[in-house]
């Protein structure tokens, strides 16, 4: 049996799509990376899965979601362009997007800046309210569904389970997402609205302000008792750096009753725009914009406008023009000191200094391979150096050792009353994770989100098993029990349901009806009554096979129908209606 998520690569759908890679495997389609010949360029194509396609329930759970995303059109918003039904399969055309979800980023830098938060918060409030504008609630808003191009902008995908806002209901054993994402009234599987999607985003603020999440549990119900009963720690009580202002936006969202939370979308994007002019200084600075692979940042320059009440006079329009002259000659000279002062600060940092006075420089000491804690004991290096840490986890080295420096040992650094800067990388050890035990023959899904929530990545192999039931987990490796390495890769090997049979069709053709059915039935295929047909022939004895539907070794799966037709032996001609005879007539009686 073909491989069920992999069988399609090297392929071309409906010869236009070109299917380069598997990208990611839910639970109910596949998404591969293609190319699209037509357009000439890189497209995602999310394929439902072959087990799931005969379902009806699924196919129609598969369209909602272009049903809903056809309405949206938003820079924000994954792009659909196009949904094809072809035979028993469907699958959906979308933007591919080249970069990376929010999840990963948040995994590679930690706790964010809030800079960076207001930056994604701002585009993901924008894409929300372009989406709730058109009655569309997402209903799984989470960093997973948040992606992130190399140019730093946010693309919202996955509206596969969004809804019609039309007071609908959640029903908590569908695949809502992860548990700690979906608001309380969507846990308990109650009437959901917009305000779901932003109880959602606020969660994921907070992730981004304090590097976890607010609530904690290991099922739908125990998460959805915290959200009502327990208030979460404050953002600045763990991150000291979170704005005021970004915390009160983080929390109004997270409100656990939604009349307390913002009303709209567009509500929070004002405040969060608010929160923007308030830090910029000026209520024209523009939006930051960052790039993700350099984390780098740019802010637009501020663009002052001039608003006019009337045309103005010769006179005034002269003296207008005379001052504007004036301020652009004592601006040009401001610019030019300005440029000079800080031209001689870089040159006597960098040059002058060490020619016109005699400082000490020394050596950069070698770190590597000492114990920070003796480093940090030593007084004598904590007067000379301003030491900075930077932790990594790292199996090659104890916790504690210092494993790398900047600037390197030898470097000349002159000597300063704040101390030479040294960053010192010290190994945080391995922080081991345990495997459950109860992961086997359990839906890989749930096993799936378990082991992701013990910063584990999980990775999907498909196999065949008449044993274990279809989707449900066959084996992992690392084994069950086994201590790994946080942010290990646990591979589990996953039931594609049992393997199809196959057998070889036989000769049948000269056997009587009856052998002929026996010695199909023998090899596991259907032939009965209603696969046989009758036929008149001379060239076949009356009862035998004269023919049948596939030619004798033909390999079919056991339990294929085998269509016959049996001879009745040469068909009996018709004779031709002979003329009644006229009788005689009877002689006259004697008289």
């Amino acid at each position: 049996m073909e491989n069920k998520v992999n069988w399609r690569l090297g392929k071309i759908l409906d010869g236009r799509y070109e299917i380069v890679s598997v990208v990611g495997i839910g639970g109910m389609a596949v998404v591969y990376q293609a190319y699209d010949l037509e357009k000439k360029r890189d497209v995602a194509v999310k394929v439902l899965r072959d087990d799931v396609s005969m379902d009806a329930d699924s196919r129609r759970q598969f369209r909602k979601e272009y049903q809903a995303v056809e309405k949206l059109n938003h820079p924000n918003i994954r792009a659909v362009y196009d949904v094809v039904s072809s035979g028993d399969t469907e699958y959906i055309v979308m933007e591919y997007v080249d970069g990376i979800n929010l999840k990963q980023y948040m995994k590679g830098k930690g706790v964010l800046s809030w800079q960076e938060v207001l930056h994604f918060s701002t585009q993901i409030a924008r894409a929300l309210n372009h989406a709730h504008s058109r009655g569309i609630i997402h209903m799984d808003i989470k960093p997973q569904n948040i992606m992130l191009p190399k140019d730093g902008t946010v693309k919202i995908a996955d509206f596969g389970i969004a809804q019609m806002d039309e007071a609908g209901t959640a029903d908590a054993e569908e695949a809502l997402g992860s548990i700690h994402y979906i608001s309380p009234e969507q846990a308990r599987g109650g009437n959901v609205d917009a305000r779901s999607d932003i109880y959602s985003l606020g969660v994921v603020m907070y992730e981004m302000l304090t590097g976890r999440l607010p609530f904690n549990g290991k099922t739908v119900g125990e998460v959805a008792v915290q959200q009502v009963s327990v208030l979460p720690d404050a953002p600045s009580a763990i991150n000291p750096d979170v704005p005021p202002e970004l915390e009160d936006i983080t929390l109004r969202a997270m409100q656990p009753e939604p009349n307390d939370r913002y009303s709209s979308a567009g509500e929070m994007l004002a405040d969060l725009e608010d929160f923007r002019r308030s830090r910029s200084g000026t209520s024209t600075v523009q939006e930051q914009t960052y790039e993700i692979r350099d984390e780098v940042h740019v802010i637009s320059k501020n663009v002052p406008r001039i608003s006019r009440s009337g045309e103005l006079s010769k006179e005034g329009y002269a003296r207008r023009r005379s001052r504007a002259a004036s301020i652009s000659l004592l601006s040009g000279c401001v610019i030019v000191v300005a440029f000079a002062l800080a031209l001689f600060v870089f040159v006597w940092q960098y040059w002058l200094a060490d020619i016109f006075r005699d400082a000490e420089r020394v050596n950069v000491s070698s770190f590597t391979g000492l114990r920070y804690e003796d480093i940090m004991a030593n007084e004598q290096m904590t007067e000379l150096y301003n030491f900075k840490v930077v932790y990594k986890a790292d199996s090659t080295h104890d916790e504690g050792m210092v494993v790398d420096q900047d600037p390197t040992a030898g470097a000349s650094r002159m000597v300063t009353s704040e101390g030479i800067d040294v960053t010192l990388t010290v190994s945080s050890g391995v922080q081991l994770v345990t495997i459950p035990d109860d992961i086997l023959n359990a839906p890989y899904t749930n096993v799936q989100v378990r082991l992701e929530a013990k910063d584990l990545n999980v990775s999907i192999e498909l196999q065949e098993s008449s044993s274990v039931t279809e989707n449900y987990v066959i084996s992992s490796d690392p084994a069950p029990g086994a201590s790994v390495s946080s942010g290990s890769t646990v591979t589990l090997y996953v039931s594609a349901g049992p393997a199809a049979s196959y057998t070889s069709v036989p000769s049948v053709i000269g056997l009587s009806k009856e052998s002929a059915l026996l010695t199909l039935q023998r090899e596991g295929l259907i032939c009965g009554e209603n696969e046989i047909s009758y036929v008149s022939s001379s060239a076949t004895e009356a009862g035998k096979v004269m023919w049948q539907s596939y030619s004798a070794g033909t390999q079919v799966i056991m339990g294929t129908q085998v269509y016959l037709q049996v001879g009745t032996g040469p068909a009996v001609a018709s004779q031709p209606a002979q003329a009644p005879q006229q009788q005689e007539a009877a002689p006259p009686a004697e008289g």
